[in-house]
């Protein structure tokens, strides 16, 4: 039942949220759009990038992984439609905090799966490496006669 309501109600939110923003404004703010922008690029990257080498992954799948990180789509939209509506923020800064949200999720998804996607066999690869140093097994690393595999 509640997924069927977020199926249903969903769209509509983002119909709503979408109908405030101000076209002219976004020629206007491109600037500011932009560098808020590279900001929030800046610092997944900084967050990110530097855990998933930790849990040994290669350079590709690091970056893979921090590009689809921690988008905000939705927590970005809600609190800037609540800033709109309770008057904190005026039609020109909601326009352009939606645009900066919308572009950080669509604009690094991109780019991940342009650039930087792994093949099946590479993510395959670590997380036997991860489970190996983690300790932790899996059914993947137990064969058909219960013994470890040895690969």
């Amino acid at each position: 039942m509640r997924s069927i309501a977020f199926a249903i109600f969903t769209p509509f939110y983002f119909i709503k949220a979408g109908l405030y923003v101000s076209l002219p404004v976004l020629w206007t703010g491109l600037g500011i759009i932009g560098a808020l922008l590279l900001v929030k690029m800046i610092t997944k990257l900084v967050g990110v990038f530097p855990l998933a080498r930790m849990h040994y992954m290669g350079m590709r799948e690091a970056s893979y992984t921090t590009l689809l990180m921690a988008t905000g789509l939705t927590f970005g939209t809600i609190s800037a439609l609540f800033g709109f509506q309770n008057k904190i923020i005026d039609q020109r800064q909601y326009t352009i905090l939606v645009s900066v949200v919308i572009l950080s999720a669509f604009i690094p998804t991109l780019i991940a799966q342009k650039f930087f996607q792994p093949s099946v066999e590479a993510m395959h690869a670590w997380g036997r490496l991860y489970r190996k140093r983690m300790r932790v097994l899996s059914v993947e690393d137990v064969g058909d006669n219960g013994d470890m595999k040895n690969e």
